[in-house]
């Protein structure tokens, strides 16, 4: 197969902040595999946290191209990729895998959700994220999607919880919060009393990643449901959260692809946890990617792309929260200013 990338530079249209990240731009990896008639495209998202960056994902595929170019198809590519494993780089492995994925759907002419045999009308509603920032600034940002039916509102340390409760009343959105390991458990438990009388749906990641016992006693006192996120990166580690929270979060981007993140919706569900599909910030590709395993997950927050003010790829829209994925084969993806097929 014929093996292209090359290194882009995503611009969010408000400069993104979390309790761990402030992203003015990104560096996004865009894949292409060919085999002369059929292309499929792939992302990767790189996330430092995770120990990845555009130089590692680019010699990751240049460590990959002699396996990449000697397949004969995508489905050679994927055995190469599944016997290889390749969680150690998970947005780099979930390039190619993706961009696998994508020419397997247009060879046999099904959009990536049949392949997996899931019905698109079941994809759950995405939510918006709310980058931290001053609280006049952050209602504003909440005010610009006032109409959508859930906001996902990133918390730090010091952010006084009224902006959440601000932000709910004026929006009349079901509101989340993700506070990005940034509070201790005896702080956590004390903020998710306050959280429940605001009427926030459920808490992402309250602790440090590593404090799986700290996890447990926020879970343990609170009156409203705790997701892990940074805690649980892929499906291995689902058995080591399962009795400590309520929910895990999936993304395909830290679990190295679709077949972890469709595995790791899987365990979680049968050991009695909600699931939500997130993303990193990330083009259409990805995006759209997440989107056609969605109706497997209970929440979604898949909204990177909907942030970007220069996504060069067209795939999933969002209609005022709802996912409309693309019909065409494969994942439905082309690149920006292209016509529709």
């Amino acid at each position: 197969m014929e093996f292209t990338y090359e290194v882009i530079e995503l611009v969010p249209r408000h400069v993104f902040r979390t309790a761990r990240t402030v992203s003015a731009t990104s560096d996004s990896v865009i894949v292409r595999l060919s085999d002369g008639p059929l292309t499929g495209f792939g992302d990767a998202a790189p996330a430092r946290y995770y120990g990845e960056t555009a130089a590692t994902v680019v010699a990751y595929l240049e460590r990959m191209r002699p396996a990449v170019e000697q397949a004969a198809h995508e489905s050679e590519l994927m055995a190469h990729l599944t016997s290889r494993g390749g969680h150690d780089e998970p947005a780099a492995r979930a390039s190619l895998e993706i961009a696998a994925h994508d020419m397997m759907g247009k060879r046999f002419g099904v959009p990536l959700c049949r392949h997996f045999e899931l019905d698109p009308s079941d994809a759950p509603i995405t939510s918006i994220s709310i980058g931290l920032d001053t609280p006049e600034v952050m209602l504003e940002k909440a005010l610009e999607v006032r109409g959508y039916p859930m906001l996902k509102v990133k918390l730090d340390a010091a952010t006084d919880l009224s902006v959440v409760e601000r932000i709910k009343r004026e929006t009349g959105a079901a509101v989340t919060v993700d506070a990005n390991c940034s509070w201790e458990p005896e702080d956590a438990v004390r903020k998710v009393a306050e959280l429940a009388r605001i009427g926030v749906e459920f808490l992402e990641q309250p602790v440090r990643a590593d404090d799986i016992e700290g996890l447990r006693r926020v879970t343990e006192r609170s009156p409203i449901p705790i997701f892990a996120d940074e805690s649980c990166p892929t499906s291995a580690q689902v058995p080591l959260v399962a009795d400590a929270v309520d929910g895990v979060v999936i993304k395909l981007m830290k679990g190295g692809g679709l077949l972890d993140a469709v595995k790791m919706a899987h365990d979680a569900r049968a050991r009695g946890l909600r699931t939500m599909l997130g993303c990193m910030l990330e083009s259409s590709i990805g995006i759209t990617a997440a989107a056609h395993i969605s109706p497997l997950v209970d929440y979604a927050d898949l909204d990177s792309a909907f942030l970007l003010a220069n996504d060069p790829y067209v795939g999933m829209k969002i209609d005022q929260g709802r996912m409309v994925l693309p019909d065409e084969p494969g994942l439905g993806v082309r690149p920006a200013g292209a016509r529709e097929a």
